[in-house]
């Protein structure tokens, strides 16, 4: 799974290119891998059997199934594959299924009263497959390097300094920032060995580096596949899982830019062991065969539309009623796939900070209701006067252009609203391109109404987003920018937990109220594997672990 960020956030297309690449194409990697000093590990693996007819096989190797993977550096790349790529570079903190923090390489995070002193905790005993021991100082100079490359630097841009005081490193703010700790979550902070930042150009580290990880990179072929070997002197902290060392799978073969039907077909025959996203168009078939595992693991993605008030008939805050509450989201998921789930808010119900009170707000306020519709429209002085089933007044027919993505799920939603729309006399048309051009066209105002998507579990990111891609976009769907922002630096201060879901349930209150915003579709995506593999830890956010995983033969 993508994770797919604010103003890039979304399908990227496989690279088919580099399929057919052959082995002896690859790049191979310079490891120099080290046996760490007396490094006491947990036994790899739990092997235990809760079934008395199942016999648990050692695991030479697994063959993963992934997107494309730009680089293992992830300071310098702008995506990265939660899940399966994140097996070879540890964030510092993991993620629990309700979105707050755990230890991962980080055995403990304090924060301060006022939040703006964040200490963190690296014992000794965690070593790169370099054979090196990570220490602060490496945490110290990756936040560093992160500052200075990364295009997610704005998650921690409020560090004023970092201190190493024994094996705990010191972190203080310049002022609170509430989406920090949720950034060091995320695939985007871990930790490099200094001494690469140190000696290494960003050209040799971006596949070159070894971050602190349960694997490392052994070799490679951009496109193709990546093979991944277990490091040895691996150590983590996240209570997720039961064995905190030495992973029980010595190899990873992963694998991308095929085909869906080969990567279904592969894994029903056995030639797969795990599909770190599992293929929208064979969801079916996979949910029915005994042979698979399949659950939902995808951080949260809320798809939209914006309105631009100035296009001269949605200037009108009449006709936008009008058509949010034409929109019959029931309708709607008849035509979806289990992908895509009718959305009545923007913070997701797998997203920090998400509020149940906000839907029922919206649907109280904001739902399917068709005669409330029509009554919009009348009050505004339209209706159909020349019988063509559209409302017309002076003359000018209410008509007007969604953008939709190139997508399925966008144009299923601008399908299903243009019928809805259609029945009580709006004419939308409909027009598609890709993802990058329908974020640029809201950016610069050249849209009526378009459909965006935001995949980010943290809600600052989103709402420095919601009406707000540019200057030139705020001018077209927020109402109240000044006041808006306010309340995101609200947000982005409040330090205690429920008190700043409050804030951002009145953000999202106050973007209904504009009625220039259409909640519409929360997606998902699920991940599978072979039902023999047994102790896959696949959470809801994500995040997949491998450190308990056995093969059970049935009898």
């Amino acid at each position: 799974m993508k994770k797919y960020l604010a103003l890039f956030l979304v399908l990227i297309l496989m690279l088919n290119l580099f399929a057919a690449c052959s082995k002896e194409e690859a790049e191979n990697v310079d490891n120099n891998v080290e046996e760490p000093v007396n490094v006491d590990n947990t036994d790899p693996g739990s092997t235990e059997e809760d079934d008395t007819n199942e016999q648990a096989t050692p695991i030479e190797s697994l063959t993963i199934v992934t997107d494309v993977w730009e680089g293992m550096d992830m300071f310098l790349i702008d995506s990265w594959v939660d899940g399966a790529q994140s097996l070879a570079a540890d964030s510092i903190l993991a993620m629990a299924d309700d979105g707050r923090a755990l230890p991962n390489i980080a055995s403990e995070s304090v924060w301060s009263e006022d939040g703006l002193t964040w200490t963190l905790t690296f014992p000794e005993g965690m070593y790169y497959s370099t054979g090196e021991q990570l220490e602060p100082e490496d945490v110290v100079a990756s936040i560093e390097h992160g500052l200075e490359y990364s295009t997610w630097a704005d998650g921690y841009k409020t560090i004023e300094s970092m201190e190493v005081d024994g094996r705990n490193v010191i972190i203080h703010l310049s002022e609170y920032q509430a989406d920090m700790e949720y950034n060091f979550m995320s695939s985007f902070v871990g930790v490099i060995d200094k001494d690469e930042l140190d000696t290494m150009s960003n050209d040799e580290l971006l596949w070159g580096c070894h971050p602190y990880g349960a694997y490392y990179v052994e070799e490679f072929s951009p496109g193709a596949y990546v093979t991944l070997k277990a490091n040895p002197g691996y150590v983590t902290h996240n209570p997720l899982v039961e064995n905190k060392g030495k992973m029980p799978v010595e190899t990873l073969n992963i694998v991308m830019g095929g085909e869906d039907f080969t990567y279904y077909t592969g894994l029903i025959n056995g030639d797969y062991d795990l599909l770190n996203s599992a293929p929208a168009d064979y969801l079916e078939d996979l949910q029915a065969a005994d042979a698979v595992t399949l659950v939902e693991s995808c951080c949260a993605m809320t798809g939209y539309a914006e309105f631009n008030i100035k296009n001269e008939f949605l200037a009108d805050k009449n006709v936008r009623m009008a058509i949010i509450r034409g929109f019959d989201r029931d309708k709607y998921e008849q035509y979806s796939n289990d992908y895509n789930d009718a959305s009545y808010c923007l913070v997701q119900n797998n997203c920090l900070n998400y509020d149940s009170e906000v839907e029922e707000y919206y649907k109280e306020n904001y739902g399917y209701d068709v005669e409330a519709a029509k009554q919009y429209l009348a009050d505004s002085g339209w209706s159909d006067t020349d019988g063509d089933g559209y409302v017309d007044k002076d003359g000018k027919k209410l008509s007007f252009v969604f953008s939709s993505r190139d997508a399925n799920n966008s144009i299923i939603v601008a399908q299903a609203l243009q019928e809805d729309l259609k029945a009580i006399g709006i004419e939308m048309t409909i027009t598609t391109q890709d993802w990058s051009y329908v974020n640029q066209d809201v950016r610069e105002g050249n849209y009526d109404m378009a459909f965006l998507n935001l995949g980010w579990s943290e809600p600052m990111l989103l709402v420095d987003n919601f009406c707000n891609r540019s200057d030139i976009a705020a001018e077209c769907s927020n109402l109240d920018r000044e006041g808006y922002l306010e309340l995101v630096a609200k947000a982005r201060a409040t330090v205690d937990y429920d008190e700043r879901t409050e804030v951002i349930s009145e953000i999202q209150y106050k973007l209904f109220d504009y009625a220039t915003i259409l909640p519409l579709i929360r997606g998902t995506d699920y991940r599978c594997w072979n039902s023999k593999l047994q102790g896959v830890i696949s959470t809801p956010t994500g995040s997949l672990y491998l450190n308990d995983v056995y093969m059970a033969e049935k009898n």
